[in-house]
């Protein structure tokens, strides 16, 4: 990372961030043409995965069965710091990318476990809602093993010039 000052190294402001935020972004490729696909995920802070599901066909799946290399990308924006001249505004935000390897998930047991962390997150008000294999073989449920992790933030925290402050 260029910027040092920026990098979030703490894992429970990483996973707090994995958890929180509603929308991520995935990249696949295939013959050298990127793709992003704005998906709703859930993280597993044990195993280090994030779960997607979609349709059974399109593009992101075309391009994962060529290539299993995937960037899963999220941020959280939580301002727009304006400022005189208008070129030194910035916006305060965190983010994480990801670098892993996806998978589609086949099995009913390990697709309706991937759905139910989904359930979890998006609908917490009915999470245990049952999945019939109607549904199941509706929907195609994908699983991110990340492989490397970086996350930042902006503005930098501010340098303490007292040592006994930190």
């Amino acid at each position: 990372m260029r910027r040092k000052d920026k990098e979030i190294t703490d894992r429970k402001e990483i996973d707090e961030l994995l958890t929180k935020v509603k929308t991520g972004r995935l990249g696949t490729c295939s013959r050298e043409i990127p793709y992003i696909t704005p998906m709703n995920f859930a993280y597993d802070k044990e195993t280090m995965k994030i779960f997607l599901h979609c349709a059974n066909e399109g593009k992101k799946l075309e391009n994962i069965r060529i290539n299993q290399n995937v960037c899963f990308e999220v941020d959280d924006v939580a301002d727009v710091i304006v400022k005189q001249p208008t070129c030194a505004s910035s916006v305060a935000y965190r983010s994480v990318i990801m670098f892993g390897t996806i998978k589609e998930i086949h099995d009913p047991g390990e697709k309706t476990e991937s759905l139910q962390k989904l359930a979890e997150k998006y609908a917490p008000q009915n999470p245990k809602a049952p999945f019939t294999d109607a549904m199941l073989n509706k929907t195609n449920v994908l699983e991110i093993q990340i492989m490397e992790i970086t996350a930042k933030r902006s503005p930098a925290r501010p340098a303490f010039a007292d040592s006994s402050k930190k």
